[in-house]
């Protein structure tokens, strides 16, 4: 049985109380009856004096003291007294064992004829040893009777309880426990407790247990709906052509699809489980990508954005980089990363700004792509200055030795400029073999300085490997100065031209030139226009 069962409990509980409330009410009870059998001995003895005190009022009047005996024998003849007395003023008479210093009872006897007078007094001493066992006696058998009561009644409310109340609920909690929830078994009421508050419970319990089926049956539902749409979502999270990463606002990811996975691998990196925030360590330009973010985050949009991947082999990777800010149900943020890969597309449109912006033989900027940063520093004021340069000599070799040993020569003499400018200057094939060179924020000194190392490149022998012949190549540069010579864009090319056709033609003259300025030929010519 168990032992934290309701049935002993509640017999516990009950027993627990019977015998509190028995050992209460028998004490309250053998007391009550303690002091009512002491009272109802003195009462006797009150009694007893009544029937004696006639005889005793004579006897004490008449002084006889024979016949005061006799009332003393009478009354010490009762177990109620132990010991008597009647004292007059002329007598003493006594019981042997009678002494005066013990507690007594003490009766007035008056005068047969005079009803007031006073002619004696009679002392009793109670038995008391008698009048107190008699009073446990009876206390204790009074007390025994009230704990049998007690147990008797004990019992029956054991027995009524558990027939009224808890066999019921036993047998509630007995059919609970043997029903399979979600299924359409119920629980019998029971037959005596039909309006009972057992009855309703019972009813509320079939109708928990109707409610929990139908719950359960949704719920069923609902777990089959949504595991086929968590497989057809896994399906294209899976197969997606695209990266997709789930991750912690610290960088920790929660969930990557199998194309991150070969992303990775494709990069030569390890896959690990931070790569920092929104996967910065991946991107080459970390910066972009956070403002980029915080300025769509600021507009509550996703983030999309167009970024090199850090790789450590020689092709480069580019993606599109989607972030979207997602909130759970319980408030917490994650971001989902998406990398679309447009590799293939960057590359396409580099080799369209390729053959648009490049000359294809150096791979210098053509003439379409120079005049378009010419515009650009115009039209943001920023000063520089023109250099137009043509090759001396280029023709005969190109006749010579053949097409193919002059684009040989025009790549060599490209390498050769580009060796002697600086990162920010700009360097086109013009067309044919000339050549522009923009050089912003360059004085006249500057000019000369770069233009004498161009000299001094090109005019270096160059071998032509077809036909085992060293050529080489002079220049003539003309040089303009925007804007101090002119802000016009094609009235300042104009001028750095003529400046270098000057040069061309002086060169038959003076073999070491091969550079003017714009405003020195304009002064000269100024200077010849005066009478």
């Amino acid at each position: 049985m168990n032992k934290s069962g309701l049935v002993i409990r509640l017999a516990v509980v009950i027993i627990f109380t019977a015998v509190i409330v028995g050992l209460i009410t028998t004490q309250i009870f053998y007391r009550f009856t303690f002091l009512n059998e002491q009272a109802l001995g003195e009462q006797s003895i009150k009694q007893l004096y009544n029937t004696v005190s006639p005889t005793a009022s004579i006897a004490s009047y008449l002084g006889d003291e024979e016949l005061a005996k006799e009332v003393i024998n009478g009354l010490i003849s009762n177990d109620l007294i132990t010991a008597a007395a009647i004292k007059t003023d002329v007598l003493m008479v006594k019981s042997d064992n009678y002494r005066p210093s013990t507690a007594t009872l003490e009766f007035t006897l008056f005068s047969p004829f005079q009803k007031e007078r006073s002619v004696g007094v009679l002392f009793v001493k109670p038995n008391e040893k008698h009048l107190v066992d008699r009073a446990n006696k009876i206390s204790a058998t009074n007390a025994f009777v009230v704990a049998i009561e007690a147990l008797i009644i004990t019992l029956i409310s054991i027995l009524v309880t558990y027939y009224v109340i808890t066999r019921p609920i036993l047998n509630i909690g007995k059919a609970l426990h043997t029903i399979s929830p979600g299924t359409n078994e119920r629980i019998n009421k029971p037959s005596s407790h039909q309006k009972s508050e057992i009855g309703q419970l019972a009813d509320d319990v079939n109708d928990l247990l109707t409610k929990a089926e139908e719950q359960m049956l949704r719920e069923k539902n609902l777990r089959s709906e949504v595991e086929v749409l968590e497989s057809r979502f896994r399906m294209l999270f899976e197969n997606a052509t695209s990266a997709i990463v789930l991750v912690e606002p610290q960088g920790d990811i929660l969930l990557y699809n199998e194309t991150f996975e070969q992303l990775i691998e494709k990069l030569n990196l390890t896959l690990k489980k931070n790569y920092g925030n929104y996967l910065q360590d991946l991107f080459i330009m970390k910066k972009d990508l956070h403002e980029h973010i915080r300025i769509a985050f600021s507009n509550n949009e996703s983030a999309a954005i167009e970024l090199e991947l850090i790789s450590y082999q020689d092709e480069k990777f580019w993606v599109q980089v989607v972030v979207t800010q997602l909130i759970t149900d319980d408030f917490q943020e994650n971001y989902q990363i998406t990398l679309h890969d447009i590799s293939k597309r960057k590359k396409q449109i580099s080799l369209l700004d390729q053959k648009a912006n490049y000359d294809g033989l150096t791979n210098l900027l053509n003439r379409h792509a120079a005049e378009h940063h010419l515009k650009l520093l115009v039209a943001t004021k920023v000063p520089f200055a023109l250099i137009m340069m043509d090759l001396n000599d280029f023709k005969p070799i190109n006749d010579i030795f053949g097409h193919d040993s002059g684009d040989e020569l025009l790549i060599h003499v490209a390498s050769q400029l580009m060796k002697s400018l600086r990162k920010a200057d700009i360097l086109s094939r013009w067309g044919g073999d000339e050549f522009v060179i923009v050089l912003p924020n360059a004085d006249k000194e500057e000019v000369s300085n770069v233009c004498e190392k161009l000299a001094a490149q090109l005019s270096k022998p160059h071998h032509l490997s077809q036909h085992n012949k060293s050529v080489f190549v002079t220049a003539s540069m003309g040089v303009s100065f925007y804007p101090d010579d002119e802000a016009e864009l094609l009235e300042l090319i104009r001028l750095a031209d003529k400046a270098m056709y000057q040069v061309k033609r002086d060169k038959s003259t003076n073999q070491e030139l091969y550079l003017a300025f714009s405003r020195d030929i304009s002064d000269l010519e100024n200077k010849s226009k005066k009478p």
